[in-house]
């Protein structure tokens, strides 16, 4: 089943070029999760210093993505797979399960926020149905996901374009809208620190981390498979961080819904929620059923895009839009260490694998990798430590601290991926 296998792509299979693999992260960045995002930055900090931490943000995450995007393209293994290297086979299956329930609970949050905003456009118009929204929508990207990689291309490059047009028109709007130059010269607040608003950045493309090499598998080459990953995301992540953080300083409203209810009625707006969720949401779904093929091989991945479409769609007509911020950095405690382990042993200790040993389940990758388990579990705790007081406001001594002036990203990236490259070099 071409592109529904943890089998490797064959390189005379891969068709992607650098524009195709843009076109996806691109449409993966438009997206009014990363607009909620960005306007939890402001008040807290300054519109000019929450612009820096969005760059800065999207620079180190991306390269986490990008670094990613290389090992799927060189391999042609999705990310799970990947990840028996360092974990053992069976190892895998730990991250792989916690990866499929959050791709199910992401698919239930988009189509939720979605949803809200077509009742919030649709509303003005003198119609309103949420739960005619979130089933509509829920069958739009279980659609687009169940035709499959060999489909994607036209349809990905169409929806980008689509989607640049409207999102130059939104910021057009927004700034025709706001005194940019007036919001620049107003302080911030100060409730969270700068590092706390980069972690928050940050975690946005980690969250993407156990996804990238599901879609650089089939790309043509490793330029394309880094620089369409890389800079797709930026250029529209950015965007949108920056839109949020724009709005939410200007009126101080930081839930997008009413922001586009306010200045987005119409026809354009309902095109920008309805392509942004399904250009974002599929990849939860896709990846959530290739992810369950590394936790059971012989699962059909085709009924899984139809169960975790159908499963995130009953999810969002029940589940609550609540805590953002930790579920936020809840993803990026689990993934930050994974993605810090993956990336030291592929780059530095390794510096390659087979496709053949990572599929053998009786090869040198079977079984549990203990020591590398241990360390991801050390790393996730050491995140949560760090952050817990922003997520729960539990202050502890020293970590408490440390936290609000490092963060919790950038301090668990460095101590995993050193503890991991000292232990399996010595």
């Amino acid at each position: 089943m071409e592109g529904y296998d943890i089998r490797p792509v064959e390189k005379n299979k891969r068709t992607f070029t650098f524009l195709t693999i843009f076109a996806i992260w691109f449409g993966a960045g438009i997206s009014i999760a990363e607009f909620w995002a960005g306007a939890l930055l402001t008040p807290a900090l300054s519109l000019g210093m929450a612009v820096l931490v969005i760059i800065i943000g999207h620079i180190l995450g991306n390269a986490v993505m990008g670094l990613i995007a290389i090992e799927g393209e060189e391999t042609g293994l999705p990310t799970m797979v990947l990840s028996r290297a360092p974990l053992g086979i069976k190892g895998s299956i730990l991250p792989s399960l916690l990866n499929y329930l959050q791709l199910i609970g992401w698919t239930a949050i988009m189509l939720i926020v979605g949803a809200n905003a077509m009742n919030a456009v649709s509303k003005v118009l003198g119609f309103e149905s949420y739960a005619l929204w979130v089933i509509l929508l829920g069958i739009l990207v279980t659609g687009w996901t169940y035709i499959g990689p060999k489909n994607w291309e036209k349809l990905e490059k169409i929806a980008a374009l689509l989607l640049l047009a409207l999102s130059l028109w939104l910021t057009y709007v927004t700034l025709k809208r706001f005194p940019l130059g007036e919001l620049l010269s107003k302080p911030g607040t100060g409730e969270i620190g700068i590092m706390l608003a980069l972690d928050l950045v940050i975690a946005m493309p980690l969250s993407w981390a156990p996804l990238i090499a599901d879609y650089s598998r089939f790309a043509k080459g490793k330029g394309s498979a880094f620089w369409g990953t890389y800079l797709g995301y930026f250029v529209s992540s950015s965007l949108f961080y920056f839109v949020g953080a724009l709005t939410n300083m200007a009126i101080g409203e930081g839930g997008p819904i009413k922001i586009i209810a306010a200045y987005g009625i119409g026809i354009p707006a309902m095109l920008v929620i309805i392509f942004s969720t399904v250009t974002t949401t599929f990849l939860d779904v896709y990846s959530a059923a290739i992810t369950y093929k590394n936790i059971s091989p012989k699962a059909d991945a085709k009924k899984q895009v139809l169960l975790v479409g159908f499963l995130g769609t009953l999810l969002a007509l029940v589940f609550p839009m609540e805590q953002y911020e930790s579920f936020l950095l809840l993803i990026g405690g689990a993934f930050v260490s994974l993605a810090a382990i993956m990336i030291t042993d592929y780059f530095l200790v390794r510096k390659t694998y087979t496709p053949e040993e990572l599929l053998d389940e009786n090869g040198p990758f079977a079984g549990y990798n203990l020591k590398a388990v241990a360390i991801w579990a050390i790393g996730f705790a050491f995140y949560m430590g760090l952050a817990v007081e922003g997520l729960f406001g539990l202050h502890i001594p020293i970590l408490s601290e440390l936290g609000f002036r490092l963060g919790s990203s950038i301090p668990t990236f460095l101590l995993v991926s050193t503890i991991y490259y000292l232990l399996e070099r010595w």
